[in-house]
């Protein structure tokens, strides 16, 4: 499920952990201490999130902390999956040649329900990619093999 780390990564996951899409150092996806519960609620086809109950706030998957009280409890909780566009870029040269058959395809950040933002692949199913346009979460194995969370653009809840 993880590329390999160059030879010189001294496995400081306080750096993040450079990832390899052929000769490509790219950050795809890393599983890390973190985030170990948002790629476990993955493999069931889950959304999940931070969520820091003193606060009733959500946050990123990689937050360690409540921005808001300073705790460190913090638990999974499950996502609505549905957002919508917040940012997108069409994709027409492909990073490596791994990603060569895909092209052109669209990446984004998307504005989730619960208030984070999540930077995913945004697929035309059925409406037209445009900033503000409702997505709805789904799952695909995409380039690298691994099962990751894409969006959805007009697709019913």
């Amino acid at each position: 499920m993880t590329a390999p780390a160059p030879p010189d990564f001294p496995g400081d996951w306080s750096r993040g952990v450079p990832l390899m899409a052929g000769d490509w150092f790219i950050g795809l996806y890393q599983p890390s201490p973190e985030t170990v519960g948002y790629w476990e609620a993955l493999t069931r086809r889950e959304l999940v999130l931070k969520y820091s109950p003193a606060a009733g706030r959500y946050y990123h998957p990689k937050r360690i902390v409540c921005t808001e009280t300073g705790s460190d409890a913090l638990e999974w909780r499950r996502a609505s999956g549905r957002g919508t566009i917040y940012s997108f870029s069409e994709v027409h040269r492909a990073p490596s040649p791994a990603f060569a058959a895909s092209v052109p395809y669209t990446v984004g950040i998307v504005a989730l329900e619960e208030g984070v933002h999540l930077f995913t692949r945004l697929i035309a199913n059925p409406g037209p990619i445009a900033i503000g346009a409702p997505v709805t979460v789904d799952f695909r194995v995409l380039e690298g093999g691994v099962l990751l969370p894409v969006f959805l653009v007009g697709a019913a809840a």
